[in-house]
């Protein structure tokens, strides 16, 4: 799986260097830049998961690449933001949040503390899939297909594992097979659509002309996918189903 990508854009270079250090010993890919303007250039090109932000900087401070990133209509205005800064005063934390930022700290800070947080700010973004299969092969395939597309997988072997999973979960996809056992796939899928009815649902198989395929997308599913599947088909499903709603 990629590395997550994080940008900091602060006009200390001993700040920059610490936190490069830091972050890449944690596993993320780390940018850097030197104030805003140049940030805004980066963010557009690099397309970083969570930007570091420092407010008082040459040529354009936090408040004005935060202003200039939400408004500019690229679709960096999901990026998370944190703000990192010597000036902790509440004025320039409500003004931060006000403008998109996700957190605030004040310098000194714990390099432990802001590594917690970009984690739960970056756990909390990531994709979550429920795999249903009966045959561990399947599932073991798929769950680390879509986690390599950064996605956070949990899975059930039969109907109502996955029925009692899906109710209590928050999922924004689920790969149902077809021929589950303990219920079929499409009284699984009804049981879940009368509780939710918004879930999303995709059903695989190794026979699409398998009734009981038609029957779940009666009751509910939004497509198939057919067995044996591959990389593609996860990424292609990923974009039709989980990264449609972000650009809404």
């Amino acid at each position: 799986m990629a590395a997550d990508r994080i940008m900091v854009v602060d006009d200390d270079l001993n700040i920059r260097l610490v936190l490069k250090y830091r972050l890449e010993r944690e596993g993320y890919d780390v940018l850097l830049a030197g104030d805003g303007a140049d940030a805004l250039e980066k963010v557009k090109a690099e397309n970083p998961d969570l930007i570091i932000l420092d407010l008082t900087m040459p040529r354009m401070d936090g408040f004005g690449f935060l202003e200039e990133m939400r408004n500019n209509g690229s679709g960096t205005s999901t990026v998370p933001v944190i703000v990192l800064t010597a000036y902790g005063y509440e004025t320039n934390r409500a003004r931060s949040l006000d403008l998109g930022a996700v957190e605030f700290m004040a310098k000194p800070f714990s390099p432990r503390q802001l590594v917690s947080e970009i984690w739960k700010i970056l756990d909390a973004k990531k994709k979550r899939v429920l795999v249903i299969d009966d045959e561990a092969p399947v599932r073991d395939l798929l769950a680390g297909l879509l986690e390599a597309e950064g996605c956070v997988v949990d899975t059930a072997e039969d109907g109502p594992g996955g029925v009692e999973k899906a109710l209590a979960g928050d999922y924004d996809l689920i790969f149902m097979d077809s021929r589950i056992p303990g219920c079929g796939a499409d009284e699984a899928t009804e049981r879940i659509i009368a509780e939710k009815l918004k879930q999303r649902i995709v059903i695989t198989t190794a026979s699409p002309d398998d009734e009981s395929v038609d029957r779940a997308l009666e009751s509910g599913a939004l497509a198939w996918v057919s067995k044996p599947f591959g990389i593609e088909d996860v990424r292609r499903i990923k974009r039709e189903w989980l990264e449609q709603e972000e650009g809404r």
